[in-house]
């Protein structure tokens, strides 16, 4: 059988792309089909600005990885502050090459599009005084308007018919943090809650804003204080990925509940907030309040019947439902999942990467080259996480489904550079196993080894082994997750005489989050 490239929601080995999506679950219909999930990343960076890689390696690991991308390159910013020695110059000469490179940008976007993957062309519009925009249009041939006021900016927006997207929202005003007395929320649907950056929702939510120079968290910008005063946004999370690398793990993604796989359909659903907000791995997320999805507005009343759905490819710790800022329910699926069993399904997550100290000048890059194969057991999904670092133009992460018995792997990982510090990736495997099966993961590079496990041996405990002596790199084989543990479907019950606001914020044990866009009721 050929193999096969792992869209954003591989399944089965042989399934083209786009895979086989989740659909719509609960009690909600808002077109003429099925609503599926798709993945995105609607802010990115690359070397069409003032970072790094070229536009052509952003939409192939784009393509291989998600559903649909923005290129948001750096566009300007009209009130740069004068730095010494000239260093805001990095700024300007990297929105002089975006200028320049405009018709070409263009272009490439609108070929990158085909019945399986979605690009949109953009740019990103700073300000110290407004904060910062993403202008994303539903076309090809726009022109590039850098105003020096907000208001310039999102009345253009409108007449094209584009969205701009709030970013980094929670800095201080005056600091690159939004200015809220501008927001319209006709161009700006929906507000970015989590990047690289860090978590906006509120000044004790997790991922504090710590990697850039402009400050931390100002609690009266946060997501939660604006949701307070009344304004009506849904939440996306992007990367603003610097090392042209959309949708790089644990920077931030994007789901999106859409009748399509087209641009029409994923700005319809982005306006009607169909949208969510992940940090980095792949969580199914459906909410519904009175049988109306994530994003709407609902009448006035007395009774609320909140569903939820969440299927997540590792452990979840918890799951909160928000009412109006404040936590009034939660589930923890481990106090009463069973635990994995063979025969069945379940999970395992291959981890691979740490390596020697970037600090004692041992920093390096590590190829590697494996194949992962099932006896006694299939392959039912993948999920990959492959994170920004290392940089290079020309290595690529590739995951591929051989059969249903076996998957190739090539990647690389590093210290020098690794975000967050993390020097790792990994697959996170579903497989459908007999009580006697055994994973087996045969290593090309960076030794040539095999490691055999017992799926059985796995419900225990994990398999930890080095590519050779101290300081190299290392490979863990995880402890079984089992279907109880990754999946929850809750229907609370609230009552309430006075308007509100719900979302879900969902945890796994891993630390990765998630976030539904708000329901309003009245």
């Amino acid at each position: 059988m050929t193999s096969q490239p792992v869209s954003p929601h591989t399944s089965r080995p042989g399934d083209a792309r786009p895979g086989a999506r989740a659909e719509s679950h609960l009690p909600f219909h808002d077109g003429e089909g099925p609503l599926r999930l798709f993945w995105g990343d609607l802010h990115n960076h690359n070397a069409v600005g003032y970072a790094k890689g070229s536009l052509e390696r952003s939409i192939d690991l784009a393509r291989e990885h998600l559903d649909f991308f923005a290129f948001t390159g750096h566009a300007s910013w009209h009130d740069l502050p004068v730095m010494p020695g000239e260093r805001h110059l990095k700024w300007v000469r990297g929105f002089e090459v975006h200028t320049e490179h405009w018709p070409k940008t263009r272009r490439l976007i609108r070929e990158a599009n085909d019945e399986s993957f979605v690009a949109f062309a953009g740019y990103e519009w700073h300000s110290s005084e407004f904060g910062d925009y993403c202008v994303i249009f539903p076309g090809d041939d726009n022109p590039l308007f850098l105003p020096d006021h907000a208001d310039k900016l999102l009345e253009f927006a409108a007449v094209r018919g584009a969205l701009a997207i709030p970013h980094h929202v929670a800095y201080r005003q005056g600091w690159r943090g939004a200015n809220w007395q501008h927001y319209r929320s006709a161009v700006s649907p929906v507000v970015e809650i989590f990047s690289e950056h860090g978590c906006t929702e509120s000044d004790r939510a997790p991922f504090p804003m710590i990697r850039h120079s402009n400050g931390g968290r100002w609690t009266a910008n946060t997501i939660s204080r604006q949701l307070q005063r009344g304004l009506r946004f849904g939440f996306v999370a992007s990367s603003d990925d610097h090392l042209g690398y959309p949708g790089a793990y644990g920077e931030g993604v994007l789901g999106v509940w859409a009748e399509e796989l087209s641009r029409e359909a994923i700005l319809a659903a982005i306006r009607e907030r169909r949208t969510y907000a992940a940090t980095g791995e792949r969580i199914v997320l459906e909410v519904a309040v009175n049988g109306r999805p994530m994003g709407a507005e609902l009448p006035l009343s007395d009774d609320r019947e909140i569903d939820v759905r969440v299927e997540a490819p590792d452990s979840i710790e918890t799951v909160e439902l928000v009412r109006s800022g404040r936590v009034i329910e939660r589930h923890f699926p481990e106090d009463d999942a069973e635990p994995p069993r063979l025969p069945g399904r379940v999970r395992c997550r291959l981890q691979f990467g740490w390596g020697p100290w970037a600090d004692l000048a041992l920093g390096r890059i590590c190829d590697w080259n494996l194949t992962v194969r099932i006896a006694g057991g299939r392959i039912e999904r993948a999920w990959p996480c492959f994170q920004a670092a290392p940089f290079d133009e020309d290595r690529r992460d590739r995951l591929r489904l051989v059969s249903e018995r076996e998957a190739s792997l090539q990647s690389s990982t590093t210290r020098v550079g690794a975000f967050g510090e993390d020097p790792t990736k990994s697959v996170t495997f579903e497989f459908d196993a007999a009580a006697d099966a055994q994973l087996e993961v045969e290593l090309v590079s960076p030794v040539n080894r095999t490691i055999r496990a017992p799926l059985a041996e796995l419900l225990e405990g994990n398999v930890v082994e080095f590519t050779g002596p101290f300081t190299s790199e290392s490979l863990i084989v995880g402890r079984l997750v089992g279907p109880a543990e990754c999946e929850a479907r809750l229907r609370w019950h609230d009552r309430g005489s006075v308007p509100d606001w719900y979302y879900v914020r969902v945890r796994l044990h891993n630390g990765h989050m998630a976030w539904s866009s708000p329901v309003w009721v009245g």
